[in-house]
């Protein structure tokens, strides 16, 4: 199973709610081998899972320095001189996270990022648009799903989760493309409710203008036969709670966020992987997400108590520990 955690919005932790539930579901299921994918240029994922902000961002850096780098930018490189074709490296690419963060359970690994996705778009873009041969379109959009359906055959047990950046660039159309479901982390603010309605009108072809929709990314997948992922669950993140609910003030911009997605399902309820769409209310983190992010740290590594963040002590409450413990095997659950 491949999982995508996208939102057409920045800054709706996308990149927090892929690390920790990966890391979660990799903790409750020890047989299985946890791949986390990262499709941002900015790479954000790749240092947490390296080890954190600064020892993380050393690793990464290391590896982005090598002569033939072990990121997917590297094998980009590889498919853009063989674009219609596997290269026979497809493994070659897969970190054993732990070898980097002792902090990670064994079982995870790791596709780096890469900040070379950005200018590699244009080479794709151009290289897709050939018109010979007639299914370049289809070749190229399927190098990410060539690259984890390679390395699945390594282990019998899989599940990828892909990291996306918010922008609907090229890369990002891969990753959708090499997806079986979506995770779609929302904000309570108005820009993550008009974030549900361009999914549908991105990935579904739902609402697209007349004028553009020969030339969707929906059509084209759709002449190709490519298949698109369905949306699996919404994670309504960083809610503040009261009594154990979302605020009356969150809990008013969610209730638009759930009104655009069930219009969604009402348009097509084939874009759904569940009989409804399905909503889950993550807590603020607050400082659980600085510990983690800085530290490489998972939900069930992170202890009660002071941790020390740029020489200031940071402080893990009780309370917001539990919250987000529990919210986070909810969602694990459902996968």
């Amino acid at each position: 199973m491949r999982y995508a955690i996208w939102n057409n919005k920045g800054g709706v932790g996308k990149s927090f709610v892929a690390f920790i539930t990966a890391c979660e579901y990799a903790r409750q299921h020890p047989d299985k081998t946890v791949v986390i994918v990262d499709m941002c240029p900015q790479a954000n994922i790749s240092e947490v899972v390296l080890g954190g902000n600064g020892h993380g961002a050393d690793e990464l850096q290391k590896i982005l320095s090598a002569k033939n780098r072990q990121t997917i930018g590297g094998y980009f490189d590889e498919r853009i001189s063989s674009p219609h074709k596997l290269t026979g490296n497809e493994t070659n690419y897969l970190l054993k996270a732990d070898k980097y963060n002792k902090n990670l359970d064994s079982n995870i690994y790791l596709i780096a990022g890469d900040p070379s996705l950005e200018i590699q778009a244009q080479a794709i873009n151009q290289i897709a648009g050939q018109t010979l041969p007639s299914d370049s379109w289809a070749n190229v959009h399927l190098w990410l799903k060539d690259l984890l359906v390679a390395n699945a055959k390594l282990k019998s047990e899989i599940v990828f989760f892909i990291d996306c950046n918010p922008s609907f660039s090229a890369y990002t159309e891969l990753a959708i493309l090499a997806a079986d479901r979506l995770i779609v982390p929302c904000s309570a603010d108005g820009s993550s409710a008009r974030a549900i309605s361009n999914i549908g009108q991105l990935v579904y072809g739902i609402n697209v203008p007349a004028a553009y929709a020969s030339v969707s990314f929906h059509k084209r997948a759709q002449t190709y036969g490519l298949a698109l992922p369905t949306i699996h669950t919404i994670p309504l993140n960083r809610s503040t709670q009261y009594e154990q609910k979302a605020s009356k003030a969150f809990s008013a911009m969610y209730d638009e966020i759930k009104k655009r997605a069930q219009n969604l399902f009402k348009a097509n309820k084939a874009i759904f992987s569940q009989s409804k769409a399905v909503f889950l209310d993550l807590p603020d983190a607050h400082s659980v997400s600085v510990v983690t992010s800085h530290l490489g740290l998972p939900l069930h590594k992170i202890k009660l108590g002071k941790y020390k963040i740029h020489s200031k002590d940071t402080q893990v409450p009780k309370d917001s520990l539990r919250r987000y413990k529990t919210a986070f095997n909810t969602l694990v659950s459902t996968l």
